[in-house]
């Protein structure tokens, strides 16, 4: 790993009655020019960025990445009637705070949904946005994964290794190595109590019983700034035709279904990250 700055700030967001904390990680570019915001997925945390920020701080581009409620460092509620879209839009604001002027938006998979949601309600006030492994909209593959999630988020594993494991093949990050592997589990278990579970709420689960129906074809075709819909290889979700439907609607968009991962790609690679900062580099000059 590079000799790159990063640090972690916590801040306070009023839920309701409720004081919440939301962990926002930040790698600050020199003399930075741009910045982008990233949003894990649905298990992730903030640390998934970190191999993409190494490179894109050399470039002049900050990164902010946030672990949204639930995940990582930032508050779990135990409750799933708080994680509503509404309070994790009030995570991702905070993160306004540390935006540049000239800033990008990037979401894997269900962040890619967040971030939809907050692009659409600050009118698209942004130059660019990276979809990376987002699903267009509810399907029987969408209720796969969310049934798969569902029964995850209550694992407990008897060892760390069981656990570390797990989160390396679930996530086909086998291919991690050195400190970049032991940063990656790290970031993703947990140790509650000598057992050994995900470093998410496992009352997450419960918001995926409900198989709520959403779109979002119709944001996404009249979209006023570029977009990049990016997909693995093997992404369950790049085989809906909504996605073609969509990039032939909109000169806006930019559709790309080879990612070298399957779902999702991690971000972590060579030629990843430079597909990422040569869209970033189109949007932010």
């Amino acid at each position: 790993m590079a000799d790159v700055t990063e640090r972690v700030e916590t801040i306070g967001v009023l839920i309701g009655d409720l004081i919440a904390d939301v962990s926002v990680r930040i790698w600050e570019a020199r003399n930075a020019k741009a910045s982008v915001v990233c949003v894990h997925g649905f298990g992730g945390t903030s640390h998934d960025f970190a191999p993409l920020a190494e490179t894109l701080v050399q470039s002049g581009i900050t990164v902010i990445a946030p672990d949204m409620f639930g995940r990582g460092n930032s508050t779990f509620f135990l409750d799933p009637t708080l994680y509503t879209l509404r309070n994790q839009m009030s995570a991702l604001a905070v993160t306004q705070r540390y935006q540049l002027p000239n800033n990008c938006f990037l979401g894997t998979s269900w962040g890619g949904l967040m971030i939809l949601a907050h692009v659409a309600s600050i009118g698209w006030d942004t130059k660019g946005v990276i979809l990376n492994d987002c699903p267009i909209q509810a399907n029987a593959t969408v209720q796969d994964l969310r049934e798969q999630l569902t029964e995850e988020a209550v694992k407990v594993f008897e060892t760390r290794d069981e656990a570390a494991q797990y989160v390396l093949t679930s996530r086909s990050m086998d291919f991690l190595e050195g400190a970049w592997r032991e940063r990656f589990i790290e970031s993703r278990i947990l140790n509650i109590a000598g057992k050994w579970r995900l470093n998410y709420d496992p009352t997450l689960g419960e918001t995926l019983r409900v198989n709520a129906p959403f779109s979002v074809e119709a944001l996404l075709k009249r979209a006023p700034r570029p977009v990049l819909m990016s997909f693995g290889t093997q992404s369950p979700y790049a085989a809906d035709p909504l996605n073609d439907g969509i990039a032939r609607a909109n000169p806006n968009i930019t559709l790309l279904k080879s990612m070298s991962d399957p779902h999702p790609p991690s971000l972590m690679k060579t030629d990843q990250i430079f597909t990422i900062a040569g869209f970033l580099a189109r949007c932010l000059g």
